[in-house]
């Protein structure tokens, strides 16, 4: 039980600004208000007007302001909540809740309001943590994906693979806890089709989290090939800044360079790496093998070529390695500007002249027909993993069956898969789960 009262800013108390919030909430959060606000006590959902007083030392008045009031559990918290709506100075919008500090509250834990929400039953962690990604996003796709978890659709979605999961683990307890039925065979076609149906569900919402975790967390592009092509020189143009630096020596890069770049609504992740080449120098030789470690991480290889030199093993190498992977492989020969004919194999540009508009359309377009209204997808890592998760348990059960074990060794990996699913919307007894997630959230949600 909830039994202690917070509070913490909401908005403002870094910078001087128009108007600050400052939240209290918790079983005692109206009289610690009542204590430094002059105004009346509104019914919940109502604003009255009052002075904020210093009680501690001779009642001076502080600030002018509106509070807020929201009684009951019809609110984000789902508990007694009195937002205060102050001058937005920074001196003011501190002392303010220096008084509330005094007068009994203690000061939020960051997260800690959004915590209460989730344990009070107000909102699911996946509602949770799309309201994080909502205020910490910084494209238009980002917002997109965020705020579509907050219609419910996918929660409710995770919930029906989980009542279908559920009514699979029952029929095979009944197997296990009632043997004197003799069962000749508990799974049936049914079941097994029932199972199957489940597993597929979730491999194509790991297919389709797949791409929304690149539209969210960035789409990471590794920049390869061999030394002096213009990686280097491309990732600048792109930027329009010198990130990196840039000299006719070969080996200049030696270590990853990496940079954020955003274009019509996509956050891009490039990372620049060291020139492929054979060499007995002990430090490019690390950046060399870090270059294809990089192949690994990307989810884009951008493969660069340069037309006034042969291809040779190194290009094959990134080439193999970027297609046994599945990455996404773009091969793009720089410096167009020599070159009299082209074809379709490549795209052209040249870093010299600027000119990096096919690329820059490349890379959107692969990420054009991205369906931001799906509900079957997760939006984040932590998500993700449990969904794999889920979906390896189930490969496990299904492949038991296949070996003839018997139902009290499937049943471990059904409830398995529940539990993971579970997860994803969270239980109120995981507490290193809700400690993990919710020390990333701004102080004061």
């Amino acid at each position: 039980m909830i039994n202690d009262t917070i509070t913490a800013i909401s908005s403002g108390g870094k910078i001087n600004q128009a108007i600050s919030i400052i939240r209290v909430s918790g079983p005692d959060s109206v009289n610690v208000v009542k204590k430094i606000f002059t105004g009346k006590v509104g019914t919940s959902h109502t604003i009255t007007f009052g002075n904020i007083i210093d009680n501690l030392n001779g009642n001076e008045v502080i600030d002018e302001v509106l509070c807020m009031w929201f009684l009951g559990t019809n609110n984000f918290v789902g508990e007694d909540t009195v937002e205060i709506n102050c001058h937005g100075g920074v001196v003011i919008t501190n002392r303010i809740l220096e008084l509330l500090l005094s007068n009994g509250a203690r000061l939020a834990e960051p997260g800690e309001f959004s915590r209460r929400s989730f344990l009070n039953g107000k909102m699911d962690l996946i509602k949770a943590e799309a309201i994080n990604d909502l205020i910490h996003a910084s494209t238009v796709s980002q917002t997109k994906l965020a705020i579509k978890k907050f219609d419910g659709k996918t929660s409710m979605y995770i919930q029906e693979l989980k009542d279908e999961l559920a009514y699979l683990i029952g029929e095979m307890e009944v197997s296990i806890d009632y043997p004197e039925y003799d069962f000749d065979n508990p799974f049936t076609d049914k079941l097994m089709s029932r199972l199957e149906s489940i597993r597929n569900k979730i491999s194509k919402t790991i297919e389709l989290s797949q791409t929304s975790r690149m539209i969210f967390e960035g789409i990471k592009i590794a920049i390869l090939g061999k030394p002096n092509v213009g990686k280097s020189s491309i990732l600048n143009a792109i930027l329009e800044e010198d990130k990196a630096i840039v000299t006719d020596i070969a080996g200049t890069t030696r270590d990853i360079v990496e940079a954020m770049w955003q274009y019509k609504g996509l956050l891009f992740k490039f990372i620049d790496t060291a020139g492929i080449r054979d060499t007995k120098e002990k430090i490019e030789k690390i950046g060399i093998d870090k270059s294809f470690e990089q192949i690994e991480k990307a989810d884009v290889v951008l493969h660069i070529y340069d037309p006034s030199q042969n291809d040779n093993e190194f290009d094959s190498q990134i080439k193999n390695k970027a297609h046994s992977l599945n990455k996404i492989y773009v091969p793009v020969i720089n410096k167009k500007d020599l070159l009299e004919t082209t074809n379709d194999e490549f795209l052209y540009v040249s870093a010299k002249l600027n000119d990096l508009d096919p690329l820059k359309e490349k890379l959107v377009s692969v990420f054009k027909n991205i369906d931001l209204n799906n509900d079957q997808y997760v939006n984040n890592s932590r998500q993700l993993a449990l969904i794999k998760q889920a979906h390896k348990s189930l490969e496990d059960a299904i492949k038991s069956i296949k070996l003839g074990y018997d139902p009290d060794v499937v049943i471990i990996d059904l409830r398995q898969a529940w539990s993971h699913l579970t997860d994803i919307t969270g239980r109120a007894d995981n507490e290193l789960l809700l400690d993990e997630m919710f020390k990333n959230f701004c102080l004061g949600k």
